[in-house]
């Protein structure tokens, strides 16, 4: 169990230092990790990684027939398994939820004092005048629930990444600007629901591996690694419309008139 030990020893390491990095990073690392736990510590998951590969791969290329789901579906499963057998994995793991605890109670003790500053004349000081900077609407999650302001708000585009968590998106609280406005989502498992004004004209695309697309008064579609596309008859002359782009690994798509 040497490595067991080298790892518990380098990530105390790391503990100490992730404020510093980005989380590029750190993710080059934990792959890192996982590839010489492969190729040095557990070579019989080669083969599980290949097995499951060559279901995944001839499953798709037979996914419109039952046997090519069911491939698919028993490669994914096998390959979730082999995964989560890793020890690296649940050392990752583990070390993250005692990052993130950390970082909670540390952020209760110590809670981050912004000073306001404006410049004038070229120099920084200290004012009551504040320097207004908008934030994101949303923000990346990889474990949480999201919801925009249930208060009227000042919008801007939404570009996302989310990771596990239901994402809710209310138009009906803001003000869209003049021309075309953007909601990009990238999700891997969760629910997106949003919530569209009857006045305005949407286009809309959005992909699945797994999940549904229930688009205003349209028949709820079941997704297998497939898209729909939505687009209102006058979004070409709108003046004022929103294109929303949405894609889940699992979940589903919900878009309501308020």
């Amino acid at each position: 169990m040497a490595v067991n030990g080298f790892m518990i020893g380098g990530m105390g390491v790391m503990f100490k230092e992730l404020k510093a990095n980005s989380i590029s990073t750190w993710v080059l690392i934990a792959a890192g990790l996982v590839l010489i736990e492969i190729l040095f510590f557990n070579n019989g998951m080669l083969f599980s990684l290949a097995f499951s590969g060559a279901l995944l791969y001839f499953g798709r290329k037979s996914f419109h027939r039952f046997l090519g789901k069911v491939m698919f579906g028993l490669g994914l499963l096998s390959l979730i398994m082999t995964i989560l057998s890793m020890f690296t994995l649940k050392l990752l793991l583990l070390f993250f939820i005692v990052y993130w605890i950390n970082h909670y109670f540390q952020s209760k003790k110590e809670p981050e004092v912004i000073t306001p500053v404006i410049e004038i004349s070229g120099i920084a000081t200290n004012s009551e005048e504040l320097i207004f900077k908008r934030q994101q609407l949303l923000s990346t999650k990889w474990v949480g629930n999201q919801h925009t302001p249930e208060h009227t708000y000042e919008w801007e585009d939404i570009q996302l990444q989310n990771g596990i968590g239901d994402i809710v998106i209310d138009l009906s609280n803001t003000v869209l600007p003049q021309g075309e406005s953007v909601i990009s989502i990238r999700s891997c498992i969760g629910k997106i629901t949003i919530f569209i004004p009857y006045e305005l004209d949407v286009n809309i695309h959005h992909s699945a591996i797994a999940g549904s697309a229930d688009i205003f008064d349209y028949q709820s579609t079941r997704l297998w690694n497939e898209s729909v596309a939505f687009q209102s008859q006058t979004y070409t002359e709108a003046h004022q419309k929103v294109k929303i782009l949405t894609s889940a690994w699992a979940g589903d798509l919900e878009v309501k008139r308020v």
